[in-house]
């Protein structure tokens, strides 16, 4: 039990405890307010502007690129020859378009010709321009126009309806009249990825907007504060209300407010374009730091707070380690779950984007499984389909990622690993599993698997690969069982060599 004085000690010390954190708060406090005023002058006027200058550097090699392609081809005299000659030996032209494509490295290359209204691509796909089509009323836009070309964003239906940026280019003879339209386009795809780069490098949200306002291109990956293609700034919350003034002027710095927060943002016309790029940054991401160590300051004598607040973050963080371990693992086999194989996946298609190292899929199944549950019972089937998990394990290599894809079908990631190795690596594994003794005691039962092996392509979707190694399942299925199938992208199939083949 306490006494009176030891009350009183205890109320004297709380007393100095408050006086002492009053007065600390007050003074971090002040400081802080005088940070944040400093590093918002900073930001506005320093750090933003030198974004945008490295943005427009980068612009001028990335995308400015095109737009000086198109108007060689435009200004060729080749290509001006050609068409006032009549347009004779189409392949001559399409030859062209597909060095053009090649040369320089961009996606597509087309010449419309206004006199046939014959559509010229490189692919050697030719199809007429009609005036009642609405996906052609960009060109009948083009001929009118005073500008000598511009850039929009529209179906390439030469390839497969591809989202495309296209840098249109007027031709005209030599007597300035209008003769045709040429140009090149970029996938959508490798534009979000230039801005996504920026957006990276940067931590700020970056996107481009056009002289009307519309937002043309954001990141593949936008944050929730980024605005959509096809938002018109004018009517966004926020930035609407200054709207006007970054459109008429070519450069600037602005303060908005949108849901009770403060943006900053910096916007820079680039005339090549005719797009605005705009580097925006919410202001409580730039004070985070500060506002980290305004608090690290203020608990900085709570040393036995701190100490708990570390074993609690410690023990979460084993929490959640295991919990990550059971939400990416599967329970029956110990392998891999789906959804590790999704986030796996999807990193090894965005990497291979970056670098040329090649990977390989296998899908594989139990073959006649159903007729193993049906006989020996579904605690022997899931025996079955464990003994299959481990052998697999044993054939694969340490680099390679095994999943259940459900029920008796699993799925392997084979790093580094070319379609040949792979087919190699798929007949090892189906021999392996085929002398593979499934249930203690060996009552002599052996099970044969059917395995679909693909491999990454330039340009393949996570969807097109599955595609691909799911029909080529299909089709060792279809060739009887116990066998592997190669679906090359084109989706023919092919028997892979046995183990040793020479």
């Amino acid at each position: 039990m306490f006494g009176v004085n030891d009350w009183l000690r205890f109320r004297l010390i709380g007393l100095v405890i408050c006086i002492l954190a009053a007065g600390f708060v007050a003074t971090s406090l002040m400081s802080y307010r005088d940070a944040v005023n400093a590093l918002k002058t900073t930001i506005l006027h320093d750090e933003l502007p030198l974004t945008g200058s490295n943005i427009y550097s980068e612009v001028q090699a990335d995308l400015i690129r095109p737009v000086f392609i198109a108007s060689q081809m435009a200004n060729d005299t080749f290509v001006k020859d050609w068409l006032l000659a009549g347009e004779p030996d189409s392949e001559r032209v399409v030859r062209y378009l597909d060095a053009i494509r090649e040369k320089y490295g961009v996606f597509t290359s087309f010449l419309i010709s206004d006199k046939t209204r014959r559509y010229y691509h490189f692919s050697g796909r030719f199809r007429q321009v009609e005036q009642a089509d609405p996906d052609d009323a960009w060109f009948f836009r083009v001929k009118t126009m005073a500008a000598p070309y511009e850039i929009n964003i529209d179906y390439d239906q030469a390839s497969n309806r591809t989202v495309t940026i296209f840098v249109n280019y007027r031709v005209l003879d030599y007597q300035g009249r209008f003769i045709g339209v040429t140009g090149v386009g970029l996938t959508i795809d490798s534009v979000q990825g230039i801005v996504e780069r920026y957006q990276t490098a940067f931590h700020r949200n970056v996107f481009f907007v056009n002289q009307s306002g519309s937002v043309t291109i954001t990141p593949a990956s936008p944050t929730a504060t980024t605005p959509h293609s096809g938002d018109n700034i004018k009517s966004l919350p926020g930035i609407g209300t200054i709207a006007t003034q970054i459109l008429g002027s070519p450069e600037g710095q602005f303060e908005y407010q949108r849901d009770g927060e403060n943006y900053l943002l910096d916007t820079r016309f680039i005339p090549e374009l005719g797009w605005y790029v705009v580097v925006e940054q919410r202001q409580a991401d730039a004070m985070r730091p500060l506002w980290a160590s305004f608090v690290t300051n203020l608990w900085l004598g709570l040393g036995i707070t701190c100490l708990t607040v570390a074993l609690i973050a410690y023990a979460v963080a084993l929490y959640h380690r295991r919990m990550n371990v059971m939400a990416t693992t599967d329970k029956l086999t110990g392998v891999a779950n789906r959804q590790a194989f999704d986030e796996t996946m999807e990193q090894l298609v965005r990497s291979r984007r970056r670098n040329m190292r090649p990977f390989s899929v296998l899908l594989f199944d139990i073959d006649h499984f159903k007729r193993i549950n049906d006989t020996l019972g579904h605690m022997r089937g899931d025996a079955v389909i464990r003994r299959v998990a481990d052998a697999a394990g044993r054939t694969l290599r340490a680099t390679d990622m095994i999943c259940r894809w459900g029920g008796e079908e699993m799925i392997v990631l084979a790093r580094n690993c070319p379609l040949h190795d792979a087919a190699r690596l798929a007949e090892a594994l189906r021999a392996t599993v085929a002398m593979e003794a499934i249930l203690t005691p060996d009552d002599g039962t052996r099970v044969t698997i059917s395995v679909g092996v693909t491999e990454y392509t330039p340009g393949d979707t996570v969807d097109a690969i599955l595609l691909r190694v799911d029909q080529a399942l299909y089709e060792a299925k279809h060739a009887g069982r116990n066998c592997v199938r190669i679906a090359d992208p084109d989706m023919h199939f092919a028997m892979a060599e046995p183990v040793g083949a020479g």
